[in-house]
């Protein structure tokens, strides 16, 4: 981090590393009781009593676990927020660390633990800087990231209310970027997820005699082959579409033609048309499936997350303040969106929002896995840097309230 000159600039620093140790603490209880889902109650307890203990206004129950945590600075200013996401996923842990989880088939593999424990840093730090501060910063403490979507439920409750959120900040700790670069990014950053099932239901028989059947695996095996046809022939190609399969289930012996075949998969899409040109040519190769091979069909389709969109001025300015904090060359302006989802996009629909990506590739310590596998870890620096890098941004939101007027 580069020098500070304001006095509460250097507070934040100080008091950052003042309670370093305390950080990279929370993240390690974090990561050794994963839990997933909407069910993140030791999580929300630990956040809950903390917040308190700073003499913040906290809510709990929200999305079941989720906690807000409103600090109300004396000075008249804007509401800035920042989520913090705290669930786990359903993957076994196999990175040997001393804190591993201690729940069977649950690990934090996509940092998580650590965004949480960011979350609490900048609260402490920003708790104890009350009186310097402009206006009312908002800590969102979400479940239900990976899933079911738990920003929505939160807005749902009132997350962006009460008072009324100007702007909204969110993170993720990101081994495609070198430890201590920042990403950030304008416009569309993430793209939509939908999940689809689709049954093929025709009549079963003895492999011997097919004219008798109507075969939904034969069916099956047109259906994946046209659904590749929406990518490559009926959207843009500089409007970036994925439709993936990833599970198909059916049959029962080697000589007998199934009632049924099920698949499923899904959509990911950076736009609103790309995005309803997937919905609807999926139906209609579904009722040409029928025809041709007089199988019925049913589909089930769930829109997910939609596109994560940064506002642009938000971002102008908070990209303005990274150079400042951390130096040009430790910001990078991300060049395309990603296909991945960040249920993120939820807040950034109802308010000024952007997201940074806070690079944890550390080659020489070890540290190169990917988000959602077993051996994800990340060099416990990123915690601390994080925390100065989000503080210090509230903490010139708060005092540039004309940036929020968006």
């Amino acid at each position: 981090m580069k020098k500070r000159c304001s006095v509460i600039e250097l507070e934040i620093d100080h008091k950052t590393d003042e309670i370093a140790a305390q950080i990279i603490n929370w993240r390690r209880q974090f990561h050794q009781h994963p839990e997933l889902e909407l069910n993140c109650c030791h999580t929300a307890e630990v956040v809950s009593q903390h917040l308190l203990g700073l003499g913040l206004e906290v809510q709990t129950g929200i999305a079941d676990t989720g906690v807000i945590g409103v600090l109300a600075s004396q000075n008249p200013g804007p509401v800035v927020a920042l989520r913090v996401d705290m669930d786990a996923l359903p993957i076994g842990e196999q990175t040997g660390l001393p804190f591993a989880s201690r729940v069977d088939g649950v690990m934090h593999a996509c940092g998580h633990d650590g965004h949480t424990a960011i979350g609490m840093g900048v609260a402490t730090v920003l708790a104890q800087c009350r009186d310097s501060l402009q206006g009312t910063v908002k800590f969102i403490f979400q479940p239900g990231e990976e899933f079911p979507g738990g920003s929505k439920i939160m807005i749902a409750g009132g997350a962006l209310d009460s008072p009324r959120v100007d702007a909204i900040l969110g993170g993720h700790i990101y081994p495609g970027l070198p430890l201590g670069k920042v990403g950030v990014r304008y416009g569309v950053m993430t793209a939509a997820d939908d999940e689809f099932t689709v049954e093929l239901k025709g009549t079963g028989g003895h492999g011997a005699y097919p004219h008798q059947c109507a075969d939904p695996i034969v069916a099956a095996g047109h259906l994946i082959t046209a659904l590749q046809s929406i990518v490559a022939r009926n959207t843009d190609p500089l409007d970036s579409l994925v439709v993936s399969l990833g599970q198909i289930t059916g049959g029962s012996g080697y000589n007998v033609i199934p009632e049924r075949v099920v698949i499923k998969g899904t959509i990911r899409s950076l736009s609103e048309y790309s995005r309803e040109t997937a919905h609807q040519r999926l139906k209609e190769i579904l009722n040409g499936i029928q025809q041709a091979f007089g199988v019925e069909h049913s589909l089930d389709l769930i829109p997910g997350n939609p596109s994560l969109t940064c506002d642009r001025h938000l971002t102008a300015f908070i990209e303005e303040c990274l150079v400042d904090l951390v130096g040009r060359e430790q910001v990078f302006s991300i060049p395309a969106p990603s296909m991945g989802a960040e249920d993120f996009a939820y807040y950034a629909e109802q308010v000024p929002a952007t997201y940074l990506r806070l690079g944890s590739r550390d080659e020489a310590g070890g540290y190169l896995h990917a988000l959602h596998t077993p051996y994800f870890d990340f060099n416990e620096q990123i915690l601390i840097d994080g925390t100065k890098v989000f503080a210090h941004l509230i903490s010139r939101l708060l005092a540039r309230a004309t940036h929020l007027s968006v």
